[in-house]
C-alpha cells in the first residue's frame, strides 16, 4: 500500500482533534501527536515523545520508534528506517496507529502546521469541521424544513375524441391534456404540490381505442 494518497477523511469523523485542539499555545505548537485516547493534539515540535512510523514494505504497517525524539528527528528516523511518519485517512487507520501507543504522553504522527499537512506532503482536510462557539456569537445559520412524504396514485380515465383525426398519442396532445387535467384538479381544491404523467402500455402507447364490439372498454392510465 502506498502512503501518497491525498488525505480525504471518509469514515473518520470531521475532526479527530481533542477538545480545544489544535491550541497552538503561545504560537509554538506546530506539530501533531496522537493521545492514548486516539484523539490528536498539537505540541511544541522540540518536545520529545515516541512516534509512530508508517512502513509500506515491512511486515508491520505501523511501527513505534524505540525511543523518544523530537518531531523532526522522528520524521528523519521513520524515513530512514521505514517509509514516513504515520498519516491517518480513516478511522481504521487511526485505530491501527493507536494500537502502537502505550505512553500517556502520546506519540508523534505525521501532522505538522503551516498550514496543517501530513509528513508525506499530502494536504490535511479541514473541511466540514465542527467548532464550539458561544451561543451569543453572531453567525449565519442553516435551516431545514420537513419534506412531505411522496406517494404515487394511478388514475384511469376514459376520453372521447372531438375529431376522428385527433391523435391522442401525439406528445403535444398528451401534454395539453395533462395541463388541462391538472388545472381541473386545482379548481377542485387539490393541493398544488403534485405532478401528473401518463403511463405507457406494453406497446409504448398511452391511449388505445375502445373495443365496442367485444364490450370491453380500455381505459387510459394516468
Amino acid at each position: 500500500m502506498s502512503n501518497t494518497s491525498v488525505f480525504i477523511p471518509e469514515d473518520i469523523d470531521s475532526s479527530q482533534w481533542s477538545i480545544n485542539e489544535p491550541s497552538n499555545s503561545n504560537n509554538e505548537e506546530h506539530c501533531g501527536a496522537m493521545a492514548i485516547s486516539g484523539l490528536w493534539f498539537d505540541m511544541h515540535c522540540e518536545a520529545s515523545v515516541e512516534a509512530v512510523c508508517f512502513d509500506d514494505t515491512g511486515p508491520n504497517t505501523y511501527v513505534l520508534t524505540p525511543t523518544v525524539m523530537k518531531w523532526a528527528d522522528a520524521q528523519s528516523y521513520c524515513r530512514e528506517h521505514h517509509t514516513d511518519l504515520a498519516s491517518v485517512r480513516s478511522m481504521a487507520e487511526n485505530q491501527m496507529v493507536l494500537d502502537q501507543i502505550f505512553s500517556g504522553s502520546g506519540a508523534w504522527i505525521g501532522l505538522f502546521k503551516g498550514p496543517w499537512k501530513w509528513s508525506d506532503g499530502t494536504d490535511f482536510s479541514t473541511d466540514a469541521q465542527w467548532e464550539a462557539l458561544d451561543c451569543d456569537v453572531m453567525s449565519a445559520s442553516i435551516c431545514y424544513t420537513d419534506v412531505p412524504p411522496v406517494s404515487k396514485r394511478m388514475i384511469k380515465v376514459r376520453l372521447e375524441k372531438s375529431s376522428s383525426s385527433l391523435d391522442l398519442n401525439d406528445p403535444v396532445v398528451m401534454e395539453d391534456l395533462l395541463k388541462k387535467l391538472k388545472q381541473r384538479m386545482k379548481d377542485q381544491g387539490v393541493n398544488e404540490n403534485f405532478k401528473l404523467s401518463w403511463k405507457k402500455q406494453s406497446d409504448g402507447k398511452v391511449f388505445h381505442k375502445e373495443d365496442k364490439g367485444s364490450g370491453l372498454k380500455r381505459r387510459y392510465e394516468l
